[in-house]
């Protein structure tokens, strides 16, 4: 795994949507998938959303240390071995899309530019603020319940793990459904 932390980074959002018979066996591909990915050049991370309840969608989050390597990996025989492989599984093709900054929550399919960035401030704004409002009352409420002392900034730590997750997986793309039109508007 490559350690490189430049801001330019490439991430490629993956979506697949599996045969509701198929999800153990997409399961096991996906272990085969990540050790792969693991071994290209420029890699940095994956990550899974796998669907919810009765859901079909599992979107594959990959981050590499620029969108080349991203496009060299989507392009890579390695893949498409990969994908061949999964093709009878998926209800539809093959759907994907790179990135080569974080302002990839806020992009609208058909657009090449991102909202404007107030636009941007204000959404994310509409996001953190009620997260930082009531998550850390939450968190420190259940930290004094605890037996033993917790060291404020663990904490600190464990309400920041929340905020980002909720943020990342729930709340940004929700909202940016939500407000898909409006960002869209120029």
């Amino acid at each position: 795994m490559n350690t490189h932390t430049d801001a330019a980074q490439g991430t490629s959002v993956i979506v697949h949507d599996i045969a509701p018979d198929r999800h153990a066996s997409y399961e096991a591909w996906i272990d085969t998938a990540v050790a792969a990915h693991r071994l290209f050049q420029g890699y940095l991370a994956t990550d899974i959303i796998r669907p919810v309840g009765a859901g079909l969608r599992y979107v594959v989050i990959l981050r590499f240390c620029s969108g080349p390597d991203a496009e060299a990996w989507l392009r890579s025989g390695v893949r498409a071995a990969l994908l061949k492989e999964v093709e009878p599984w998926l209800l539809r093709e093959d759907t994907y899309r790179v990135h080569d900054n974080n302002e990839f929550w806020f992009s609208t399919p058909g657009k090449s530019s991102p909202p404007k960035r107030w636009k941007q401030w204000l959404l994310s704004t509409l996001a953190v603020f009620p997260l930082t409002a009531v998550i850390p009352a939450l968190v420190g409420a259940l930290a004094r319940k605890l037996p033993l002392a917790v060291p404020g900034v663990l904490v600190l730590a464990f309400t920041a793990a929340i905020i980002s997750a909720i943020m990342v997986y729930w709340l940004m793309p929700l909202l940016s459904r939500w407000a898909g039109r409006w960002l869209a508007m120029q």
